[in-house]
Order: C-alpha cells, then structure tokens, then sequence
C-alpha cells in the first residue's frame, strides 16, 4: 500500500518552521534593529500591494525587500558623502525594478478583467417594468 504525503498547508504550524508561519521573515535575524524593522515593513507593503499567494511569490517579496533595503542604505551613503560604487547602485534598482514589474504583472493577470461601460450599466439598471409598474 502507498502512503499519501499530506500537503505542507495540511501540516499542522507545530512542524513548520516560523518563517512558514510568518513569525519570523529571516531565519537568525532577530528583528527587534532598524534594519529588520525596516525590512518587515517593506515585505509586509509589497504582501498588500501584490496580494502574494504562493511561496515563490513570498519570495521574490523578501529578494525586493532586501534590495529596497540594500539601496536606501547606499542612497544614503551617497547623501552623507561616502564614496558608493555607482555600478551597485544601478545593478540593485534594476534587479529591484524587475522583481516587482514581474510581481506586478502576475497581480495584473490575475486581477478580474474590468466590466465594459454597457456591463456596468445593464448590471445596475432598474428592470423597466418594475419603474412603470410603481408610477400607478
């Protein structure tokens, strides 16, 4: 007899690991420094942006995350005058723009196509009997 593998979402949280859970985005990263602050606010803002659904997705979420994080780090170190390689910079928003361009057009396909003008109009209108069934 063949024994059937539960799915990972019928595996009680008891055997997962805390970042399945969501209690924890990194694993040894203790959360309470700015850095990790920062880092669980921007996964938690793409998460309600893109509506992330599936694991790869919760993943190319934290990959922005870091890379937000990583630039606003170097984008400050430019302000204050420290020398920054330019070429990082530039490879890091690219790699960032990217992440969520193709985060953004899997939320676009999966959003319901809009309702045409006639649509919307002849969901909302009042059946034409009903109107002049009420002017008696």
């Amino acid at each position: 007899m063949q024994q059937v593998r539960k799915s990972v979402t019928d595996i009680s949280s008891t055997n997962r690991s805390r970042v399945t859970n969501g209690t924890c985005l990194l694993v040894g990263v203790d959360g309470r420094s700015a850095e990790a602050r920062r880092f669980r606010d921007l996964v938690r803002s793409y998460e309600s942006e893109f509506e992330s659904t599936t694991e790869a997705d919760r993943n190319l979420i934290r990959q922005a995350a870091l890379l937000a994080l990583k630039s606003e780090h170097l984008q400050a170190a430019v302000v204050r005058g420290e020398p920054v390689d330019a070429d990082t910079l530039t490879k890091l928003t690219g790699q960032l723009r990217r992440i969520l361009a193709d985060l953004r057009r899997k939320a676009e396909a999966q959003a319901p196509a809009p309702l045409s003008i006639h649509e919307h109009l002849s969901r909302h209108a009042e059946p034409a009997d009903d109107a002049e069934e009420g002017e008696d």
